[in-house]
Parts: structure tokens; C-alpha cells; sequence
């Protein structure tokens, strides 16, 4: 289990219970469509705060940890994956914005962010570019107009309705430089929905997470707004720049989803315990059953584990320090246990579980993309060998 502040234990009581309430009743219909309820969503959880975590106050945030942001991840899972990725930008990226922008986002927009008033989306991966973000093609060129950008999204989570995306692009002048200098060269661009040449392709249909939509982007010579709009905050020029302020976004939103697959498991967990106390065999719980209650306590067994690898991580990141391989273990492991636990629980279900009268079959689908998202298994494990000096 975390072991959490006074404050920590109140932002985890406070989502959960806002959770149970109001996200809650609106799964169902959500996954049937397809479509995320941003409208009864993300005002409510402004209102709550929780998108001013991480902030800081001279901002207008409240300041916090990166494992509040976590929490807040989790307890939204535990309802519906798809809810959480659906409110993962606007938990993200205000304080996002904050670090890439040293602080100098633009006020208007980040007021926007920290009120639910627009929804955003962070698009990195491309078409021919994923894990790998030195590989990305999306680029921008200095005119005498102003910045331009040019490129293709895909598999960009929010990116169908958004009204705001944080875009990953790389500086004209470096595109076919070595990869040390395209590095260098990366940046996140702030992109308005509805500027000339900006279309977007429709929702992707997907194994899980339906709850969330999915699309593509495409930018055709798009005219980026001049500063102090919404196009002034960026990484270039940052002390913290390029790929090292990519990969420090990258490890954030890596953290975020190990506490999202957690919750997706912590709800398989929860199913299945209960199940098991009350279906019966031979007489006795099914649970009494040695091959069915191991399975149980070994859930449980990962869901402490994993916690505890994303509390460390969460506690390094906000130190300041080194902490790639911590962050890569936590995202890793609670990934993959997320897999492995809703999928003892569909077991567990039998017959039951394959329908969609239980809702194990969904923690079943939406637990498998965490293993792709922000850097897949093999990514996280490459990481981890490079931080043990495995790589030159």
C-alpha cells in the first residue's frame, strides 16, 4: 500500500468518492458509444481541484506531489480506463506546461486547463514514430510569418475532440542532422483545434479503452498563433530542452499510466474477491479453494508491489533526481501485473467473466494497452539494462 500524507489520503477519498458518484453511472453508455462525457467530467473534477495539482499557487494550482497526481489516475481507472485516459491531459498537462515552459505558459491558457473549460491532448506518436521520439517526422519551420508545422499524429488519445493538443515536433534545421542534434532539436508546441491545415481523422475503433477516443492528426503547413498566445509555450529555448525535456514529460506520463493500470487491476482485485466469497463448489467457497484463492492473493500481492514502485519512482521524480530506471520498473511491472491480474480474474469468473455481464472482461481489454503506451514493455526494459550498464 502507499503510504500517504494527510494530504495524499485526502485527494485519494475525495476522487474515489467523485469516482463512485459521478463517473460511475455514466461507464455504460459511455463504452457503448464510444464517446468520452467530457461535459460531465472535466468541470466536475476543476471544481474539485484536480487539475491544479502539481501547479504551483502563484499559478493558480495548489500545488502537491507527482504520486497525487497518480492517485487521481488510479481512482478514475478503478472506475473506467477509458475515463482515466480520457482526463489524463488535463490532469498532465497543466503542470506539464508549467515545467516545459519554466513557468511562462500563458496565463489564458492555462487558466483554461486548470478550470475544465477546454480539453487537451498530448500528441507524440506518429505513424512511423513511437517509442522512438528522435524518429519523429512532424516538424516546425521558422517563416517570416511565424512558426509552421508540418506532419502526422497517430493513435493520439483525446485526439478526435480535443480543442487544444500539446504536439511533438522537431526544428526544420535539424530534421536530417545526426540523432544527438535532431535531440536537441525536439520540442512541444502548443496547437489550438481549428487552424488552417490542422484536420483530424475520425476515431479509431480499439480492443479497449473504449471509453476514450482515439485519432489521427495531420498538420499541412498549420500557421502556429505568435506569443503570448497559445503557441508561446514550448520547450525551445528552455534550459531544459529538447530531448531531455521530452523524456522528463515522458517519465511523468509513464508514472501516470502504472497508477492507471493499478486501478484497472485494483478493480479486477476487488471483483474477484467477492466473487470467490460467494460462488460456490464442492460444498465451500470457491475461494477455500487452493487453486483459485492463491490466484486472489497473489493479486494482491502485485497490486502492494506495484504501489510501491510507483511511490518510489513518484518520490525520486520529485526530487529532482536520476530516477529513469525507477520510473521504467514501476511503469513495467504495475503494466504488466494490471495484464496478469485481469486475466486470473476473467479465470476466476469462468463463463461468467467472458460475458460482458461482468465488468472483469473490460478491466480484461482496457489493462493490455498500458503495456504499449508511453513506451512499450521491451522500451522499459531497455531502459532499465542502459541504467544498469548493460548498453555502451
Amino acid at each position: 500500500m502507499y503510504r500517504l500524507s494527510e494530504e495524499e489520503s485526502l485527494i485519494r477519498k475525495t476522487v474515489r468518492d467523485f469516482a463512485t458518484r459521478e463517473l460511475a453511472p455514466l461507464v455504460a453508455e459511455a463504452e457503448r458509444t464510444g464517446c468520452f462525457p467530457r461535459e460531465h467530467i472535466l468541470p466536475r473534477m476543476a471544481a474539485l481541484g484536480l487539475f491544479s495539482v502539481c501547479v504551483p499557487p502563484e499559478l493558480g494550482g495548489v500545488g502537491g506531489t507527482t504520486l497525487m497526481l497518480c492517485i487521481i489516475g488510479e481512482e478514475v481507472a478503478r472506475i473506467a480506463g477509458g475515463f482515466a485516459i480520457g482526463v489524463m491531459a488535463s490532469v498532465v498537462s497543466p503542470s506539464a506546461l508549467v515545467k516545459l515552459s519554466g513557468g511562462r505558459v500563458a496565463a489564458p491558457v492555462l487558466a483554461s486547463l486548470l478550470e475544465g473549460m477546454v480539453m487537451p491532448a498530448m500528441a507524440f506518436t506518429e505513424p512511423g514514430a513511437g517509442s522512438d521520439l528522435v524518429a519523429i517526422r512532424t516538424k516546425v519551420t521558422r517563416t517570416e510569418h511565424g512558426l509552421v508545422l508540418d506532419g502526422a499524429k497517430a493513435f493520439i488519445s483525446n485526439g478526435p475532440t480535443a480543442d487544444v493538443y500539446l504536439v511533438a515536433a522537431v526544428r526544420a534545421e535539424a530534421m536530417e542532422a545526426s540523432r544527438e542534434e535532431r535531440a536537441k532539436g525536439l520540442g512541444v508546441y502548443v496547437v489550438p483545434r481549428g487552424l488552417d491545415g490542422f484536420s483530424i481523422g475520425k476515431p479509431l475503433e480499439k480492443l479497449g479503452m473504449r471509453s476514450s477516443e482515439t485519432g489521427e492528426l495531420h498538420f499541412d503547413g498549420v500557421l502556429l498563433p505568435p506569443g503570448p498566445g497559445l503557441g508561446a509555450a514550448k520547450t525551445e529555448g528552455d534550459k531544459k530542452s529538447g530531448m531531455r525535456a521530452m523524456m522528463d514529460l515522458l517519465d511523468y506520463n509513464r508514472l501516470y499510466i502504472a497508477a492507471l493500470s493499478i486501478g484497472i487491476a485494483q478493480a479486477a482485485f476487488e471483483a474477484s474477491l467477492e466473487y470467490v466469497k460467494q460462488r460456490r463448489a464442492f460444498d465451500k467457497p470457491i475461494g477455500h479453494h487452493q487453486a483459485t484463492g492463491f490466484k486472489v492473493a497473489r493479486m494482491a500481492m502485485k497490486l502492494d508491489a506495484a504501489r510501491a514502485l510507483v511511490q518510489r519512482a513518484c518520490e525520486l521524480y520529485d526530487g529532482g533526481g536520476r530516477c529513469a530506471r525507477e520510473v521504467a520498473e514501476a511503469k513495467l511491472y504495475a503494466s504488466e501485473a494490471a495484464v496478469e491480474i485481469t486475466s486470473d480474474a476473467v479465470q476466476i469468473h469462468g463463463a461468467y467473466g467472458y460475458t460482458e455481464e461482468f465488468a472483469v472482461e473490460r478491466y480484461f481489454r482496457d489493462a493490455k494497452v498500458g503495456t504499449i503506451w508511453e513506451g512499450t514493455s521491451e522500451i522499459q526494459q531497455q531502459i532499465i539494462c542502459r541504467e544498469l550498464g548493460l548498453y555502451d
